[in-house]
């Protein structure tokens, strides 16, 4: 008889917490009421993946141009070579180049038949005190923290780069004078992915800083900060 009486008592719990189950489910607002079993149409019903578009990124040739030296003899750097203090920085906005001197032109001829050739950090810091345009390929925030002094930010990556390099090559400047191209160095590709685009509208004078700001930081020279005017 007590086995029997433990046996319903255990039924009659059963049966009593489904019915609270029931009535409290029947109570609950709308959003947090639960389905009753067998009433799911779309359980295996998962939809269509939600696919987007790629982001389009540029497309530029499968082998780049190997690059070399100027083939010219370079300009002898004038005695007392460009260098400062790394507390020497200064917030000056970006100066446009001055007219290259003609020597500096013969040092460094156009290349047509490449994007871009790689250039010496000593010849760097000659084109640099001979006022030779220089580019800045990486990111505008990037730029803005430090960059070379009279550098011009053409960041690769951001959305406006073509319309950048456009108005470049609108101002009129000689396609032929030489142009230093620079990044982060190391593994950064920016600086050539930029020339690739600088050569497509006709500059053919394109100098990779291969070793970019970071080199020019470890040489104590002056950085400018801020971003383009």
């Amino acid at each position: 008889m007590a086995r029997g009486s433990k046996i319903a008592r255990i039924v009659a719990l059963i049966l009593l917490g489904a019915g609270a189950a029931v009535l409290s489910n029947l109570a609950a607002p709308t959003e947090r009421k639960l389905a009753w079993a067998g009433s799911y149409p779309r359980a295996l019903d998962v939809g269509a993946p939600d696919l987007q578009p790629a982001p389009t990124t540029p497309v530029f040739p499968a082998v780049r141009p190997a690059f070399a030296e100027p083939t010219a003899s370079p300009v002898a750097s004038p005695a007392g070579t460009v260098g400062a203090s790394p507390a020497a920085q200064v917030t000056a906005a970006p100066a446009p180049p001055a007219a290259l001197e003609p020597d500096l032109a013969k040092a460094f001829p156009p290349h047509p038949d490449k994007a871009a050739i790689e250039v010496s950090p000593e010849n760097v810091l000659l084109l640099h005190q001979r006022k030779a345009l220089f580019l800045d390929a990486r990111r505008s925030a990037v730029y803005a923290d430090g960059h070379i002094p009279g550098a011009r930010s053409l960041p690769v990556w951001e959305s406006d780069i073509d319309a950048r390099v456009k108005a470049l090559y609108e101002e009129g400047l000689d396609q032929r004078a030489p142009i230093v191209a620079y990044c982060s160095g190391g593994n950064c590709e920016d600086s050539h992915m930029l020339a690739e685009k600088l050569y497509m509208v006709g500059f053919d004078n394109v100098l990779i800083y291969k070793d970019g700001f970071p080199d020019w930081q470890k040489r104590g020279l002056p950085v400018n900060r801020g971003a383009n005017p």
